[in-house]
């Protein structure tokens, strides 16, 4: 087999994991499609940079993107348990990437976002509104939702801002359209069974100067792609609210949040 397929391959690949441990890889970028490319070996992979990182998922109260403390009480646990689960040799897709859900048979963690069968099927009702407050209700492509204002990176404190012109009015009111999603609304004492997930997501990616393969990110719950959005900017443009894995993915799952 060539390094990279010359035909397209299904959305997800089954990969063989350690006893217990199921792996898939999925792609959230281009239409969607995994295509099997270049390998590289678990040995080599780098998890030092995603330590840091997975702290944000390790501490505090139960919530949506927490792991379990049970069984992950520090970072370096998570990768370990990572490590072992992985087979010896993996490939990245297309894009030199390797974004892989591993779902085992333990409650790894708690995510905020769940498919709205699973939802329903434990009796959840699933709404429809805005995930985010804030924004100006409006309406694209027979599409309801509302209008954000363009963001832009503070460089002195490296945070995202509204981003404002040289006379202090918001620059760009309608820079980020995004639609009314599928919400669950949960008591505070049922949050933990609600989010509570068997599934984890790695996601991998060649580091451009060192050629290792590096660990980005690790989180609890399934791969998703960006929410679906139409973003209008002097430096990007994209409209995803009907087309491409995004709307497809987010029109069969729902975010979890606490009652109101």
């Amino acid at each position: 087999m060539s390094e990279m397929a010359s035909n397209p391959r299904p959305t997800a690949i089954n990969i063989p994991g350690a006893p217990g441990v199921r792996i898939e890889q999925t792609s959230t970028r281009g239409d969607g499609r995994v295509e099997q490319g270049e390998a590289f070996e678990r040995d080599g992979i780098d998890f030092s940079r995603v330590t840091d990182h997975l702290r944000i998922h390790t501490d505090g109260e139960v919530a949506g993107s927490q792991f379990n403390g049970e069984l992950f009480p520090q970072p370096e646990a998570v990768v370990d348990f990572v490590k072992g689960a992985l087979p010896e040799r993996l490939h990245y897709d297309q894009h030199g990437r390797a974004e892989l859900t591993l779902t085992t048979d333990d409650v790894v963690g708690y995510s905020g976002v769940k498919p709205i069968s699973e939802l329903e099927a434990a009796g959840l009702p699933v709404e429809r509104g805005m995930r985010m407050p804030g924004g100006e209700p409006g309406e694209v492509e027979g599409i309801k939702g509302a209008w954000f204002p363009e963001m832009a990176r503070n460089p002195e404190t490296g945070r995202f801002e509204v981003a404002i012109d040289s006379e202090g009015s918001v620059k760009n009111p309608h820079g980020k359209f995004e639609p009314e999603a599928n919400i669950v609304h949960v008591d505070k004492d049922d949050m933990a069974s609600a989010l509570a997930t068997e599934k984890m997501t790695v996601i991998l990616q060649k580091n451009p100067e060192s050629e290792q393969p590096t660990a980005l990110t690790i989180f609890p719950g399934e791969n998703a792609p960006a929410f679906p959005a139409k973003i209008q900017s002097a430096t990007y443009q994209a409209d995803t609210l009907q087309t491409g894995p995004e709307a497809k993915y987010w029109a069969e799952h729902a975010f979890i949040q606490a009652a109101r």
